[in-house]
């Protein structure tokens, strides 16, 4: 039950969601609202910079950014692991107890189950911080062999000309 007058919003996920949520409702309500945020570790990386990591350009330590120098003025910052969410009651058990909110946001992103996807277990990927850190150690024992690469959106032809062009 909140016995304060303020609104109490939980956000689970520390990463771009929960971030801009959290930086919003800071900027935009002041005082005037309890804000936590929760995540399970105490910063990110962000995707590309994982390619730094990977070619052993810079090391996971320094593309590592703290959510601490990122969280607004009022805004809880929680370092605990979620373990179950109660919707309905928007209540949150962590590996640290109960969270009661008046407005729950859940933005905890996505992990892959690679054991899940036939023949993916025991893959190289750069998707996670350990992944690009184990392929920064094998790179430089390829001496030949294939590739493939998947695309997220549909390819360009880069042979195609523009209309204008001679």
């Amino acid at each position: 039950m909140n016995t304060s007058s303020k609104p109490r919003v939980l956000v689970l996920g520390a990463g771009f969601g929960g971030l801009e949520l959290t930086s919003l409702l800071s900027e935009t309500f002041g005082a005037g609202i309890d804000v936590t945020l929760i995540d399970k570790s105490d910063g990110f990386v962000f995707g590309f910079s994982k390619l730094d990591v990977m070619f052993g350009h810079k090391t996971a330590d320094q593309v590592r950014l703290p959510y601490s120098n990122y969280a607004k003025p009022g805004v809880r910052l929680l370092r605990q692991t979620v373990t179950a969410i109660d919707p309905e009651r928007r209540r949150v058990t962590t590996d640290a107890g109960v969270h009661e909110s008046d407005f729950l946001v859940v933005a905890l992103g996505a992990d892959y189950d690679f054991d899940a996807t036939p023949g993916l277990a025991g893959a190289n990927e750069f998707y996670t911080v350990a992944g690009a850190e184990r392929l920064r150690d094998v790179l430089p024992t390829f001496t030949r062999g294939g590739r493939w690469s998947g695309f997220a959106a549909r390819p360009t032809n880069a042979r195609r000309r523009p209309a204008n062009a001679r």
